[in-house]
């Protein structure tokens, strides 16, 4: 298989950030159940990613794994950043105009357009229904799961976060799974062409999406239409798999059990007495998500804010300190 190398340069200028959105695993799920490549899915998911795709889908898809590997044309790609709900979302790409994805795939083949995607082009209507109908029906059958692998994508994000924070990027970027290398040019991908492909990042701004799908899960988001993204496995993924990863958590961590696994988080934040930046930061969060969970922590007497001229640090309670000696583990 050929290689892409997305070109980073020096990560000190490098914007990082985590996206946990769940379309980008169903995609995986989707690439893995079509027989399109290979992530290392657990059997029971696999079993039920297969059963979502009734055999009218997967032939109407077939344009899109036929050649090397699983691709879409960016208009039918999913966000990670996207802030809506999957419903809202599946609807977008439903409605997407014959137009846009006719300029798409003349772009990705530009010596000629396939026959197999000519049939595409020219009936449209089929392939994006199959699309839709399959990952509404991956996403259907995979909720659950993936609302259990939340505190995993959590601790994921907490964790690229301390090391964007800390200049150790490096490392945590040498950390994303078996498919993607770092290397002194930039980032090893598994390649979209058959010849080696070397690619830019714009803006200097890569995207990190964590997948709960397989041990071996690579989707790419490289094309023009949002920022750059990488979806590799999330740690931690076996033990999921295996029921295991939740139960095991909460038992090495009764902070976690007591107040939530990001408030847990908010609290060890405080006891460093960071500003309020520096606590989104680490956490990946929205400044306004990070405001919401210290007044909550605030009301229950267990954190405080203090203004230092123009910054504002979050700091710890005796009642927080308390708690904190009490339940961290």
């Amino acid at each position: 298989m050929s290689e892409s190398v997305l070109r980073l340069g020096t990560t000190e200028d490098l914007k990082v950030s985590v996206g946990r959105q769940p379309l980008p695993t169903v995609l995986s799920l989707l690439a893995d159940a079509l027989g399109a490549a290979v992530q290392g899915v657990p059997p029971g998911w696999r079993s039920a990613a297969r059963a979502a795709c009734p055999s009218t889908t997967v032939q109407a898809l077939g344009p899109a794994y036929e050649s090397h590997g699983l691709w879409l044309p960016d208009c039918l790609s999913p966000l990670p950043l996207d802030t809506d709900a999957v419903p809202a979302q599946l609807d977008r790409l439903a409605a997407v105009g014959a137009e846009q994805l006719a300029g798409e795939v003349a772009e990705r083949f530009p010596a000629g357009v396939p026959h197999a995607w000519q049939r595409v082009l020219d009936r449209p209507e089929p392939f994006v229904h199959g699309y839709v109908e399959a990952t509404a029906g991956i996403w259907a059958a995979f909720a659950p799961v993936w609302r259990r692998s939340r505190h995993l994508l959590e601790l994921e994000a907490e964790r690229i976060g301390i090391a964007t924070v800390t200049g150790t990027l490096d490392s945590a970027l040498a950390g994303l799974g078996p498919r993607v290398h770092r290397t002194r040019e930039g980032l090893s991908l598994p390649g979209r062409r058959k010849d080696r492909e070397s690619l830019e990042l714009p803006d200097r701004r890569l995207l990190l999406v964590p997948l709960v799908s397989g041990t071996t899960a690579c989707v790419l988001g490289l094309g023009r239409r949002g920022p750059s993204w990488i979806g590799y496995p999330v740690p931690g993924l076996r033990e999921l798999a295996s029921g295991a990863a939740t139960a095991n958590r909460r038992a090495r961590d009764p902070l976690e059990a007591v107040l939530g696994v990001v408030r847990a988080r908010v609290m060890r934040l405080a006891h460093r007495g960071l500003t309020m930046g520096e606590v989104s930061s680490l956490l990946c969060c929205a400044p306004g998500a990070t405001t919401h969970h210290c007044k909550l922590l605030e009301a229950a007497g267990l954190v405080r804010r203090k203004r230092q001229g123009q910054q504002v640090r979050l700091l710890l309670t005796r009642r927080g300190e308390r708690l904190l000696g009490v339940l961290a583990s």
